[in-house]
């Protein structure tokens, strides 16, 4: 009888399309208040690279579409991400397990770019579609220059 209702439950929280059911989320007022902190989290964007150069949160990264062409910098911490509408749950997976092997903390945003328009959230149109070097910290990899060392620390 308890296997069945483990079932019923499994079955239940994956046919709901609830993404609090399955992944940690954030309420909108609740990022507002962690991007006030001393060490606020970073977003990033993943609808997109349109959707990002139409408006995003101000400071979000583009992550682009793909969790497989994106670089985790390895520094873990906090991070939102903020998802298209209607995101497919296998990419939402990969998202995760993406970030979280590179030891983020990782939340959903709830209700996406609208519910954080609506909760007073600011927006911007970025400049740019890719990270600046020094917008984030990141080191160039070892072996990648003459002699093995990094030739430039970016922080």
């Amino acid at each position: 009888m308890r296997f069945l209702i483990l079932i019923g439950v499994l079955l239940a929280l994956l046919g709901s399309g609830d993404v609090s059911a399955r992944w940690p989320t954030v309420s909108a007022q609740q990022l507002r208040a962690w991007l006030d902190a001393i060490d606020p989290p970073l977003i990033l964007d993943v609808r997109g690279r349109a959707d990002y150069r139409a408006g995003t949160i101000a400071g979000a990264l583009d992550g682009g579409m793909d969790p497989r062409g994106y670089l985790a910098d390895g520094n873990g911490g906090r991070l939102v991400l903020l998802l298209p509408e209607g995101a497919d749950e296998r990419v939402t997976d990969a998202w995760f397990a993406r970030l979280a092997n590179a030891g983020h903390r990782v939340w959903i945003l709830e209700g996406g770019l609208a519910a954080w328009i609506e909760a007073g959230g600011t927006t911007e149109v970025p400049e740019f579609s890719y990270t600046r070097p020094g917008s984030v910290p990141f080191l160039i990899p070892r072996g990648l220059c003459e002699g093995g060392e990094p030739s430039q620390v970016f922080d």
